[in-house]
Protein backbone atom coordinates (compact mmCIF):
# COMPACT_ATOMS: atom_id res chain seq x y z
CA UNK A 1 0.00 0.00 0.00
CA UNK A 2 2.83 2.41 0.86
CA UNK A 3 4.48 1.67 -2.46
CA UNK A 4 1.26 2.53 -4.30
CA UNK A 5 0.84 5.79 -2.38
CA UNK A 6 4.46 6.71 -3.06
CA UNK A 7 4.00 6.01 -6.76
CA UNK A 8 0.87 8.17 -6.83
CA UNK A 9 2.72 10.98 -5.10
CA UNK A 10 5.61 10.79 -7.58
CA UNK A 11 3.14 10.82 -10.48
CA UNK A 12 1.32 13.83 -9.05
CA UNK A 13 4.59 15.68 -8.66
CA UNK A 14 5.50 14.84 -12.24
CA UNK A 15 2.17 16.21 -13.48
CA UNK A 16 2.57 19.34 -11.34
CA UNK A 17 6.07 20.04 -12.67
CA UNK A 18 5.12 19.29 -16.27
CA UNK A 19 1.98 21.45 -16.18
CA UNK A 20 3.85 24.29 -14.44
CA UNK A 21 6.66 24.22 -17.01
CA UNK A 22 4.13 24.15 -19.85
CA UNK A 23 2.25 27.04 -18.25
CA UNK A 24 5.46 29.06 -17.96
CA UNK A 25 6.44 28.19 -21.52
CA UNK A 26 3.19 29.73 -22.74
CA UNK A 27 4.57 33.16 -21.75
CA UNK A 28 7.74 32.76 -23.82
CA UNK A 29 6.41 33.25 -27.32
CA UNK A 30 8.90 36.04 -27.95
CA UNK A 31 11.75 33.56 -27.44
CA UNK A 32 10.36 30.70 -29.52
CA UNK A 33 7.12 30.09 -31.49
CA UNK A 34 6.47 27.04 -29.31
CA UNK A 35 5.43 29.53 -26.62
CA UNK A 36 2.33 30.56 -28.58
CA UNK A 37 1.38 26.91 -29.10
CA UNK A 38 1.59 26.28 -25.35
CA UNK A 39 -0.33 29.51 -24.67
CA UNK A 40 -3.40 27.99 -26.34
CA UNK A 41 -3.69 25.62 -23.37
CA UNK A 42 -2.85 28.09 -20.62
CA UNK A 43 -6.13 27.55 -18.75
CA UNK A 44 -5.96 23.69 -18.78
CA UNK A 45 -2.31 23.77 -17.70
CA UNK A 46 -3.15 26.15 -14.86
CA UNK A 47 -6.13 24.02 -13.82
CA UNK A 48 -4.09 20.82 -13.79
CA UNK A 49 -1.35 22.49 -11.75
CA UNK A 50 -3.91 23.73 -9.22
CA UNK A 51 -5.39 20.25 -8.80
CA UNK A 52 -1.98 18.64 -8.33
CA UNK A 53 -0.89 21.38 -5.93
CA UNK A 54 -4.02 20.82 -3.85
CA UNK A 55 -3.28 17.09 -3.59
CA UNK A 56 0.30 17.91 -2.49
CA UNK A 57 -0.72 20.94 -0.42
CA UNK A 58 1.25 19.89 2.67
CA UNK A 59 4.46 20.52 0.73
CA UNK A 60 5.31 24.23 0.62
CA UNK A 61 6.89 23.89 -2.82
CA UNK A 62 3.69 22.45 -4.26
CA UNK A 63 1.63 25.16 -2.55
CA UNK A 64 3.80 27.86 -4.16
CA UNK A 65 3.35 26.39 -7.63
CA UNK A 66 -0.37 26.13 -6.97
CA UNK A 67 -0.51 29.78 -5.94
CA UNK A 68 1.20 30.84 -9.17
CA UNK A 69 -1.22 28.74 -11.24
CA UNK A 70 -4.15 30.26 -9.36
CA UNK A 71 -2.86 33.74 -10.13
CA UNK A 72 -2.66 32.93 -13.84
CA UNK A 73 -6.20 31.55 -13.78
CA UNK A 74 -7.50 34.69 -12.06
CA UNK A 75 -5.83 36.97 -14.59
CA UNK A 76 -7.42 35.04 -17.45
CA UNK A 77 -10.78 35.11 -15.71
CA UNK A 78 -10.62 38.88 -15.23
CA UNK A 79 -9.74 39.32 -18.88
CA UNK A 80 -12.92 37.44 -19.79
CA UNK A 81 -14.92 40.26 -18.20
CA UNK A 82 -15.93 43.11 -20.52
CA UNK A 83 -14.97 46.62 -19.52
CA UNK A 84 -17.35 49.54 -19.64
CA UNK A 85 -16.84 51.76 -22.66
CA UNK A 86 -17.60 55.44 -22.85
CA UNK A 87 -20.42 56.00 -25.34
CA UNK A 88 -19.38 57.62 -28.59
CA UNK A 89 -21.47 59.86 -30.81
CA UNK A 90 -20.60 57.79 -33.89
CA UNK A 91 -19.80 54.11 -33.94
CA UNK A 92 -18.41 51.91 -36.64
CA UNK A 93 -19.77 48.35 -36.76
CA UNK A 94 -17.57 45.51 -38.03
CA UNK A 95 -18.60 41.91 -38.73
CA UNK A 96 -15.73 39.39 -38.67
CA UNK A 97 -16.20 35.84 -39.99
CA UNK A 98 -14.17 32.82 -41.03
CA UNK A 99 -16.65 31.34 -43.51
CA UNK A 100 -15.21 27.79 -43.69
CA UNK A 101 -14.03 26.97 -47.21
CA UNK A 102 -16.40 24.01 -47.55
CA UNK A 103 -19.49 25.50 -45.90
CA UNK A 104 -23.08 24.60 -46.78
CA UNK A 105 -23.96 27.94 -48.36
CA UNK A 106 -23.75 31.71 -47.93
CA UNK A 107 -27.41 32.57 -47.39
CA UNK A 108 -27.48 32.54 -43.58
CA UNK A 109 -24.25 34.54 -43.35
CA UNK A 110 -25.43 37.17 -45.83
CA UNK A 111 -28.65 37.59 -43.87
CA UNK A 112 -26.70 37.94 -40.62
CA UNK A 113 -24.35 40.53 -42.13
CA UNK A 114 -27.21 42.60 -43.52
CA UNK A 115 -29.16 42.36 -40.26
CA UNK A 116 -26.12 43.46 -38.25
CA UNK A 117 -25.94 46.74 -40.14
CA UNK A 118 -22.15 46.37 -40.31
CA UNK A 119 -20.19 49.17 -41.95
CA UNK A 120 -17.20 46.87 -42.53
CA UNK A 121 -17.05 43.11 -43.08
CA UNK A 122 -13.91 40.98 -42.87
CA UNK A 123 -14.05 37.47 -44.30
CA UNK A 124 -11.65 34.51 -44.42
CA UNK A 125 -11.65 31.16 -46.26
CA UNK A 126 -13.31 32.57 -49.38
CA UNK A 127 -12.93 29.51 -51.58
CA UNK A 128 -14.11 28.67 -55.07
CA UNK A 129 -17.29 27.25 -53.53
CA UNK A 130 -18.31 30.35 -51.56
CA UNK A 131 -16.72 33.07 -53.74
CA UNK A 132 -20.19 34.19 -55.01
CA UNK A 133 -20.79 35.93 -51.65
CA UNK A 134 -18.61 38.84 -52.81
CA UNK A 135 -20.81 39.46 -55.81
CA UNK A 136 -24.02 38.89 -53.86
CA UNK A 137 -22.99 41.50 -51.27
CA UNK A 138 -21.61 44.03 -53.75
CA UNK A 139 -24.86 46.01 -53.85
CA UNK A 140 -24.74 46.40 -50.05
CA UNK A 141 -20.94 46.61 -49.83
CA UNK A 142 -19.59 48.14 -53.04
CA UNK A 143 -16.09 48.85 -51.67
CA UNK A 144 -14.17 45.56 -51.65
CA UNK A 145 -10.63 44.22 -51.50
CA UNK A 146 -9.91 40.49 -52.00
CA UNK A 147 -6.60 38.63 -51.76
CA UNK A 148 -6.17 34.91 -52.46
CA UNK A 149 -4.63 32.66 -49.82
CA UNK A 150 -3.88 28.97 -50.29
CA UNK A 151 -6.37 26.23 -51.03
CA UNK A 152 -8.32 27.05 -47.88
CA UNK A 153 -9.48 30.30 -49.42
CA UNK A 154 -8.69 34.00 -49.60
CA UNK A 155 -9.46 36.98 -47.39
CA UNK A 156 -11.51 40.07 -48.09
CA UNK A 157 -12.56 43.43 -46.67
CA UNK A 158 -15.97 44.79 -47.61
CA UNK A 159 -17.23 48.27 -46.74
CA UNK A 160 -20.10 50.66 -47.34
CA UNK A 161 -20.61 54.35 -46.72
CA UNK A 162 -16.91 55.04 -47.33
CA UNK A 163 -14.64 55.66 -50.31
CA UNK A 164 -11.52 53.59 -51.03
CA UNK A 165 -8.51 55.92 -51.33
CA UNK A 166 -5.71 53.33 -51.46
CA UNK A 167 -5.22 49.57 -51.57
CA UNK A 168 -2.39 47.43 -50.25
CA UNK A 169 -1.17 45.13 -53.01
CA UNK A 170 -1.84 41.46 -52.31
CA UNK A 171 1.30 39.54 -51.32
CA UNK A 172 1.69 35.92 -52.35
CA UNK A 173 0.81 33.39 -49.64
CA UNK A 174 0.26 36.01 -46.92
CA UNK A 175 -3.47 36.02 -46.15
CA UNK A 176 -3.75 39.80 -45.71
CA UNK A 177 -6.17 42.14 -47.50
CA UNK A 178 -6.13 45.85 -46.67
CA UNK A 179 -7.44 49.10 -48.07
CA UNK A 180 -7.46 52.72 -46.98
CA UNK A 181 -10.90 54.33 -46.81
CA UNK A 182 -12.28 57.79 -46.21
CA UNK A 183 -14.74 57.77 -43.31
CA UNK A 184 -16.64 60.51 -41.45
CA UNK A 185 -13.59 61.26 -39.30
CA UNK A 186 -10.94 60.95 -42.00
CA UNK A 187 -8.83 58.29 -43.66
CA UNK A 188 -7.92 54.98 -42.03
CA UNK A 189 -6.98 51.43 -43.04
CA UNK A 190 -9.19 48.35 -42.69
CA UNK A 191 -7.72 44.87 -43.05
CA UNK A 192 -8.64 41.19 -42.93
CA UNK A 193 -6.10 38.56 -41.86
CA UNK A 194 -5.82 34.77 -41.83
CA UNK A 195 -2.76 33.27 -40.15
CA UNK A 196 -1.59 29.64 -40.33
CA UNK A 197 -1.53 27.52 -37.18
CA UNK A 198 1.29 28.17 -34.68
CA UNK A 199 4.43 26.07 -34.21
CA UNK A 200 5.25 23.52 -35.57
CA UNK A 201 3.44 25.26 -38.45
CA UNK A 202 4.72 28.49 -39.99
CA UNK A 203 2.70 31.10 -38.11
CA UNK A 204 5.75 32.93 -36.74
CA UNK A 205 7.16 33.47 -40.25
CA UNK A 206 3.82 34.84 -41.44
CA UNK A 207 3.58 37.17 -38.45
CA UNK A 208 6.98 38.65 -39.34
CA UNK A 209 5.81 39.29 -42.90
CA UNK A 210 2.49 40.77 -41.79
CA UNK A 211 4.27 43.07 -39.33
CA UNK A 212 6.53 44.41 -42.08
CA UNK A 213 3.50 45.14 -44.28
CA UNK A 214 1.55 46.86 -41.51
CA UNK A 215 4.52 49.05 -40.65
CA UNK A 216 4.32 50.59 -44.13
CA UNK A 217 0.78 51.89 -43.58
CA UNK A 218 0.20 55.52 -42.63
CA UNK A 219 -2.70 56.38 -40.35
CA UNK A 220 -4.99 54.41 -38.03
CA UNK A 221 -5.59 50.72 -38.72
CA UNK A 222 -8.50 48.41 -37.88
CA UNK A 223 -7.74 44.74 -38.48
CA UNK A 224 -9.83 41.62 -37.88
CA UNK A 225 -9.51 37.98 -38.77
CA UNK A 226 -8.74 34.42 -37.86
CA UNK A 227 -5.35 34.58 -36.14
CA UNK A 228 -5.20 30.89 -35.18
CA UNK A 229 -3.67 32.31 -32.00
CA UNK A 230 -5.23 33.13 -28.63
CA UNK A 231 -5.69 36.69 -27.46
CA UNK A 232 -2.75 36.64 -25.06
CA UNK A 233 -0.29 35.27 -27.63
CA UNK A 234 2.84 37.00 -28.84
CA UNK A 235 1.48 36.84 -32.40
CA UNK A 236 -1.54 39.00 -31.55
CA UNK A 237 0.59 41.43 -29.57
CA UNK A 238 3.16 41.84 -32.36
CA UNK A 239 0.55 42.46 -35.05
CA UNK A 240 -1.28 44.91 -32.82
CA UNK A 241 1.88 46.84 -32.05
CA UNK A 242 2.84 47.02 -35.74
CA UNK A 243 -0.44 48.71 -36.64
CA UNK A 244 -0.80 50.83 -33.52
CA UNK A 245 -3.67 48.62 -32.37
CA UNK A 246 -4.80 46.49 -29.43
CA UNK A 247 -7.28 43.64 -29.17
CA UNK A 248 -10.88 44.72 -28.59
CA UNK A 249 -13.07 43.14 -25.92
CA UNK A 250 -12.68 40.29 -23.44
CA UNK A 251 -11.31 36.83 -24.20
CA UNK A 252 -14.11 34.85 -25.83
CA UNK A 253 -14.24 31.40 -27.43
CA UNK A 254 -14.80 31.44 -31.20
CA UNK A 255 -13.61 27.97 -32.24
CA UNK A 256 -13.84 24.43 -30.82
CA UNK A 257 -10.44 22.79 -31.15
CA UNK A 258 -10.67 19.16 -32.31
CA UNK A 259 -10.69 16.36 -31.41
CA UNK A 260 -12.16 17.13 -27.96
CA UNK A 261 -13.85 20.42 -28.86
CA UNK A 262 -11.77 22.55 -26.48
CA UNK A 263 -13.15 26.13 -26.88
CA UNK A 264 -10.53 28.75 -27.72
CA UNK A 265 -10.66 32.36 -28.86
CA UNK A 266 -8.70 32.78 -32.10
CA UNK A 267 -10.87 35.27 -34.03
CA UNK A 268 -9.99 38.81 -33.01
CA UNK A 269 -10.70 42.45 -33.79
CA UNK A 270 -7.84 44.92 -33.32
CA UNK A 271 -8.38 48.68 -33.23
CA UNK A 272 -6.56 51.85 -32.08
CA UNK A 273 -6.25 51.72 -28.31
CA UNK A 274 -8.32 48.54 -28.20
CA UNK A 275 -11.39 50.74 -27.82
CA UNK A 276 -14.75 49.16 -28.51
CA UNK A 277 -16.97 46.22 -27.65
CA UNK A 278 -17.50 42.78 -29.20
CA UNK A 279 -20.43 40.38 -29.39
CA UNK A 280 -19.96 36.71 -30.30
CA UNK A 281 -22.23 35.65 -33.16
CA UNK A 282 -23.55 32.21 -34.23
CA UNK A 283 -21.41 29.83 -36.28
CA UNK A 284 -24.08 29.54 -38.99
CA UNK A 285 -22.60 27.37 -41.77
CA UNK A 286 -19.03 27.65 -40.47
CA UNK A 287 -16.88 26.07 -37.74
CA UNK A 288 -16.04 29.54 -36.37
CA UNK A 289 -18.28 31.93 -34.49
CA UNK A 290 -18.64 35.37 -35.98
CA UNK A 291 -17.54 38.47 -34.07
CA UNK A 292 -19.53 41.71 -34.19
CA UNK A 293 -17.54 44.73 -33.01
CA UNK A 294 -18.73 48.24 -32.21
CA UNK A 295 -15.82 50.67 -32.50
CA UNK A 296 -15.33 54.43 -32.51
CA UNK A 297 -14.52 55.78 -35.95
CA UNK A 298 -10.72 56.26 -36.02
CA UNK A 299 -9.44 59.81 -35.79
CA UNK A 300 -7.35 60.80 -38.77
CA UNK A 301 -3.76 61.82 -37.88
CA UNK A 302 -3.21 65.54 -37.47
Amino acid sequence: MKAVLKLCRVGTWALLILSSLSLAGGFLGELHPLGDSLAVFRVPFAGLAMICAFILRRDARAALLGAVATGVMLVNWLNHSPTAENPTAQQLTLYQKNMLWRNDGNESLMEAIRTSGADIVTLEEISRENMPILGDLRTDYPVQQFCPFRRVGGVAVLARGVTATNRLACAEDLGLAAMEVEGPTGRFWVAALHLPWPWPHEQAEHVDRVVKRLETLDGPVILAGDFNAVGWSTAVAQIGAAGGMARVGPFAATFDLPPLGYPIGIDHVLAPGGKGEIEIQPKLASDHHGVLAHLPWPDAPQ
